[in-house]
């Protein structure tokens, strides 16, 4: 299969979903919708994480990809009529000023707002020289008045996400098939890459819904039970990721996460790279991988060919780090789609990364029966 059998359509419903942390019910209704036609059963926990349930019997094996976005709340309301606000997940204050954000008042339709910013024309030569602090900032949505504000339905306590919206870009690529082979060939690509907010992690959430999609049209038979997750709260501490790995209680542990690229200005260093296929972690802040089960993945996709390549980050974590701890542990592993900008208010992606990610997650479900995942904890 090529990346055109990918649901583009459900990937942009899904991106261009209102949902940060504490506030996924419109995005988690995007999958609820797409993922009921292929589940045996949907559960939720307390939280409103979503489980689709597919399969009876053997092993209990859970996939997470995380359904909020990192966004904002609006803290403040000043007599001017400007929004102080703090954010959900993890911004860099330098990629914040003089863009767009989308609110969700209290009551009413949701509202744009500017994250403002003094002209340069303004400024003093030592006020160029600093960065301004997400708490310098303010949400200019053009009233006047506390009063102009409030009567638009705006509160305290408002969520807001980045004003982005989901489209493609094709390219053609050459590249050596073997990498930095000097005596490789060169071969010829078409390439699609996506851009989008949200990318961290909805390409999760659909890479999950992908695998349940093709796995029930398929008629492909499992020798385990799979819960596909799409879990909240992941950017202020995999909150959601803890309570449904509570409900389940899983043998093995798979999150579905965006992974960071490490082929542009300022990344350098980075093993993982945009294009060359799905990311197989070694480790990051969260968890270290069961090292029988990384390499029973690794091994798969040797096997069938399948695009992919090593990775390792420093800091940061994903749904795993919670995964891996339930119950008496489970087995986890993190597999990413290397993608540029994260964090941000648009996100870049090779399309074929997660068709690679898509297949490997079908391709290994099919061989976690009771014996291999066993073997994963076993001193043998």
């Amino acid at each position: 299969m090529t990346d055109s059998d990918l649901n583009l359509k459900f990937l942009e419903q899904l991106c261009d979903a209102f949902g940060p942390s504490g506030h996924e019910a419109e995005a988690q209704k995007v999958a609820h919708n797409y993922g009921k036609e292929y589940a045996d059963e949907i559960l939720q926990d307390g939280l409103g994480s979503l489980i689709f349930k597919k399969g009876t019997g053997g092993p209990k094996i859970m996939l997470a990809g995380h359904v909020d976005e990192i966004g904002f709340v609006i803290t403040n309301i000043k007599k001017d009529g400007f929004l102080q606000f703090h954010q959900l997940g993890g911004w860099w204050d330098q990629t914040l000023l003089t863009q767009e954000v989308l609110i969700q008042p209290f009551k009413g339709e949701k509202i744009v707002g500017v994250i403002g910013a003094p002209p340069p024309h303004l400024l003093t030569p030592e006020m160029r020289n600093k960065v301004v602090t997400k708490d310098k900032m303010y949400i200019d949505i053009g009233c006047s008045s506390a009063e102009e504000v409030k009567k638009l339905g705006i509160r305290v306590g408002d969520p807001a996400v980045p004003v982005s919206y989901f489209r493609t870009m094709q390219r053609t690529r050459k590249e050596k098939k073997d990498g930095d082979d000097k005596d490789a060939k060169e071969e010829t690509r078409e390439v699609t890459l996506a851009v989008a907010k949200a990318f961290d992690d909805r390409i999760g959430v659909f890479i999950a819904l992908e695998a349940l999609r093709r796995i029930s049209e398929n008629n492909i038979e499992l020798p385990n039970t799979v819960y596909f997750c799409s879990t909240v709260q992941e950017e202020i501490g995999l909150r959601g990721a803890k309570t449904t790995a509570q409900m389940i209680k899983p043998d093995i542990g798979f999150a579905l996460d965006v992974d960071i690229s490490g082929d542009s200005p300022g990344s350098e260093g980075l093993v993982q790279k945009m294009g060359k296929g799905v990311s197989i972690s070694a480790g990051d802040g969260s968890m270290i991988p069961n090292p029988k089960f990384r390499k029973f993945v690794m091994e798969i996709a040797e096997e069938k060919d399948i695009r992919h390549q090593p990775s390792f980050l420093k800091a940061g974590g994903t749904d795993a780090g919670q995964i891996h701890l339930a119950g008496m542990g489970a087995p986890s592993l993190f597999l990413g789609v290397p993608t540029r900008y994260i964090h941000s208010h648009h996100g870049i992606l090779d399309m074929s990364d997660v068709e690679s990610a898509v297949q490997l997650v079908i391709e290994v479900l099919q061989k976690l029966d009771e014996k291999s995942v066993k073997s994963f904890s076993t001193l043998q």
